[in-house]
């Protein structure tokens, strides 16, 4: 990010590359919408380079785009909620149900479809009981196990102390393991 403050263009492209992939995933995941998503990553970069100039590397440059990302996210949150609406193009199947993923399992004649079929209701039941979490525990979720944060990264992420972020990352294990009882053994 210095090189690109600096002048160098060649640098954007490089931060682009090594970062769009991840923060698009960390969108999606606070989202849950890809088109919304990659209008966000847009977005954040957008910003990221309006604010190239300003950019002091107090802290890693990863830390400063996720806040970035996050402050978007919180903002189309916070609207989102007094404007619900869905797409009268919106499928009405998802691939869970029928769609291209099971047609491919089909066709896999190595696949268990036992096996298959509980390893997909797991799957729903994780991402199910992540997104009941509050917003504060749900995105410490995501940044420390799907994005591989540091506890010290999310709260300058979150912008709040670091025993804030170990409090509710231990909220959300204790509540995740009550919603998801079932799966886990004693």
């Amino acid at each position: 990010m210095l090189s690109y403050r600096a002048g160098d263009d060649d640098a954007f492209e490089i931060l682009y590359r090594r970062y769009e992939k991840p923060l698009l995933n960390f969108l999606y995941r606070v989202v849950k919408n890809v088109a919304e998503a990659e209008n966000l990553c847009q977005e954040t970069f957008f910003r990221m380079v309006r604010a190239k100039k300003k950019y002091v590397a107090t802290a890693q440059f990863k830390t400063w785009l996720y806040h970035i990302a996050y402050n978007l996210c919180r903002d189309r949150l916070r609207r989102k909620t007094h404007r619900s609406t869905q797409s009268l193009n919106a499928l009405t199947l998802s691939r869970d149900e029928g769609g291209v993923e099971l047609q491919e399992r089909i066709a896999d004649p190595s696949s268990d479809p036992d096996r298959d079929v509980e390893k997909d209701e797991l799957i729903a039941s994780v991402k199910n009981a992540i997104a009941h979490l509050p917003e504060t525990e749900h995105l410490v979720v995501i940044l420390r196990e799907y994005q591989g944060l540091e506890v010290s990264e999310i709260a300058d992420i979150l912008n709040c102390p670091v025993g804030t972020v170990k409090s509710h990352n231990h909220r959300a294990r204790k509540k995740l393991k009550i919603m998801l009882a079932k799966y886990i053994g004693d």
